[in-house]
């Protein structure tokens, strides 16, 4: 039993999302509760605790202790594989061109919630792979987090393999040191240093990025993945805007493949480039100048028809969306969209919706239209889970691996006991070759499944039941075997 009631963790949530934008309403709740278990202060004299985070900055070590256990500061160099190319060969060459015929030799570019520095200095990377006249240029690459401990770590560029595991060998080579230790801590593991000509262009700033806080402006490209998604929404809204202040007309601002932006959207064009989705600020005209070999995504409006099946009862006709979940799950796909579109005309910024006709046009194939609509569906809201877990299994089936992998990933995230997620994770772990991490992602979903009733649908955008699933785990581990 912890001192911990409903009213008191409503009360720390919404201080620390005033404070920061976290979310730990829902979702995040049972973490919360494990930290303030592990916090003596919190446990034993939990009003005093809440009334010193009330009193004391964001800065103060209390504050910082908390949000070291909230925030996940996981991060490798080179993550996503899809937006490394697409800066690597599309945005970063456009830029460097546009600047060059400007004879502005500058580039400024801004990671906020950087963490430990990875993402930054994967940047200082890849422009000095692109720049054989870097000297020439004025580059300022700033990263920017709420956790000061993290960014200690930045400064020093110290890492240990793990945050090199996608990083390739001849990089590793050119841009790393081997750390020779003459002092404690003494590290069990190698440890490598980012080299002093990389950190001498990027500058580290501890900042809340819903504080008051200066923050950059005429930014270049802003990189800001695996944030907004911890956000509550109206701090999102805020979080927009500030990312939009801060990019300059035709620069660019790059989200993970979980986050899309909601109320700033109609400030950018979005691009899909080489798997990757990249927003591109539009000049006053609204319209960007852009060299790059994309093309923007066209998000098509889906038209409500006024027909419905004329079997449907009165109660039936009412609840559209329900009726037409069972329909879509019996294979009756037309009387399903029929009713979806009913239902999208009732509710027309339902996630669930959008995403159920994305399954629909997905079954029938009309993969450009159903990608449309699971995009709304994720500007609507980022952490609807069947929304994430569709668009990776129309990757999956494409072959568009690395982008299943983030899709599959934030459905887990966003639903952590989702058994298709991790079914289909496995089964893209064995396509990948890794036969461990396919059967224990299979093992999960069987655990998972074993929880719900056996004829419960584990989707409304599936047909699949929790003991169908259960038979199809145990397939895939009998002949993997």
């Amino acid at each position: 039993m912890t001192p911990f009631n409903a009213d008191y963790l409503h009360q720390l949530s919404s201080l620390i999302a005033e404070r920061t934008g976290l979310n730990t309403y829902e979702h995040r709740r049972e973490r919360l509760v494990e930290i303030l278990q592990l916090h003596p202060e919190a446990l034993h004299y939990p009003a005093s605790f809440l009334e010193r985070l009330l009193l004391l900055p964001d800065g103060h070590p209390l504050w910082q202790a908390l949000l070291a256990e909230l925030t996940i500061g996981e991060t490798y160099f080179m993550r996503d594989e899809a937006q490394i190319a697409a800066l690597r060969d599309e945005i970063l060459p456009t830029l460097i061109q546009e600047k060059r015929r400007q004879k502005n030799f500058t580039l400024y570019l801004w990671s906020a919630g950087c963490a430990t520095g990875e993402e930054p200095y994967t940047l200082a990377i890849l422009l000095n792979d692109l720049l054989p006249d870097l000297d020439r240029w004025h580059i300022q690459i700033i990263g920017t987090d709420i956790n000061e401990a993290a960014l200690e770590i930045a400064r020093v560029g110290r890492y240990r393999e793990w945050s090199l595991r996608g990083t390739p060998i001849s990089l590793r080579q050119r841009f790393f040191s081997p750390f020779e230790q003459h002092e404690p801590p003494t590290y069990t593991l190698p440890v490598f240093e980012i080299r002093p000509e990389l950190k001498t262009i990027v500058n580290f700033q501890h900042g809340n990025l819903l504080g008051d806080a200066l923050f950059p402006a005429q930014q270049d490209i802003v990189l800001c993945r695996n944030v907004l998604m911890y956000f509550t929404q109206p701090q999102r809204e805020k979080m927009e805007q500030r990312l939009l202040q801060a990019v300059r007309s035709g620069g660019w601002l790059l989200l993970s493949p979980a986050e899309s932006l909601t109320q700033t959207r109609p400030h950018y064009s979005t691009h899909y480039l080489n798997g990757a989705l990249a927003h591109q600020k539009n000049n006053g005209d609204g319209n960007v100048k852009n060299p790059a070999k994309n093309y923007a995504m066209n998000l098509a409006v889906f038209t409500p028809q006024a027909e419905i099946d004329p079997k449907l009862t009165t109660q039936e006709i009412e609840n559209r969306y329900r009726v037409a979940v069972t329909a879509m799950q019996a294979g009756r796909l037309e009387i399903a969209m029929r009713l979806a579109q009913q239902a999208l005309a009732d509710r027309p910024y339902s996630p669930a919706v959008h995403t159920l006709i994305g399954s629909i046009l997905a079954s029938w194939g009309e993969a450009d239209r159903a990608h449309s609509h699971l995009k709304q569906a994720l500007e609507l809201d980022t952490l609807y889970a069947d929304a994430h877990y569709l668009m990776g299994l129309m990757q999956l089936e494409a072959g568009d691996y690395p982008s299943a992998r983030a899709s599959l990933r934030a459905a887990i995230y966003c639903r952590p006991d989702f058994p298709l997620a991790f079914l289909v994770s496995g089964d893209l772990f064995k396509l990948e070759g890794d036969l461990i991490r396919a059967t224990h992602a299979w093992e999960t979903a069987r655990r998972f499944g074993g929880f719900l009733p056996p004829t419960m649908p584990l989707s409304d955008v599936a047909d699949v039941t929790a003991e169908q699933l259960i038979r199809l785990v145990e397939n895939r581990l009998n002949t993997s075997a």
